[in-house]
């Protein structure tokens, strides 16, 4: 019997949970101040990650506890597609981050994913959310805990494009 939507996606959650908490601990301690501050915060993503996977595995699991006699419905194949995207974006926003910095390549990967999730006829909602998410965390970082994010940087997208184009690094 093929695994169904929920159970795929929470399944996955807590794999790539674990990979990250796992490359997480790899981080080298700081060396000045307390030592695990570089992986505090990754860390609390993975936990993150692996506690939404778990709920919406024990979720799929009641839903279809009820329904233990019902015909199974075919796979969506829409999950394969959900869950291919979001890693291809996630790998794009890891790259996009540096060059392209916080504000610019967040609102992109934000609207692709909310694309991606919620079907590109919801455009308007999948604006504000964008703008509001992308703009509220900034905020958040940069008054609240005083951090700063990377800004676009034109020297590194000149390199890329020199680089393309043939003529070095």
């Amino acid at each position: 019997m093929p695994m169904r939507r929920d159970a795929t996606v929470g399944l996955f959650s807590v794999i790539l949970g674990t990979l990250y908490g796992a490359e997480t601990l790899q981080i080298r301690n700081a060396t000045i101040g307390n030592p695990w501050a570089p992986r505090v915060f990754p860390l609390g993503i993975s936990f993150f990650l692996i506690a939404l996977g778990v709920a919406t595995l024990a979720i799929d699991r009641k839903k279809t506890a009820g329904h233990a006699e019902a015909k199974p419905k075919p796979r969506d194949p829409g999950c394969i597609k959900l869950i291919v995207g979001t890693v291809v974006l996630c790998g794009a926003y890891g790259f996009a981050f540096e060059p392209f910095g916080y504000i610019v390549s967040t609102l992109a990967f934000m609207f692709l994913l909310l694309t991606l999730v919620n079907e590109p006829k919801r455009w308007v909602s999948n604006i504000v959310i964008t703008l509001v998410f992308t703009f509220a965390l900034w905020g958040t970082f940069v008054y609240v805990f005083d951090i700063m994010l990377p800004s676009f940087n034109m020297e590194e997208i000149g390199g890329w494009v020199s680089w393309i184009s043939g003529g070095g690094v």
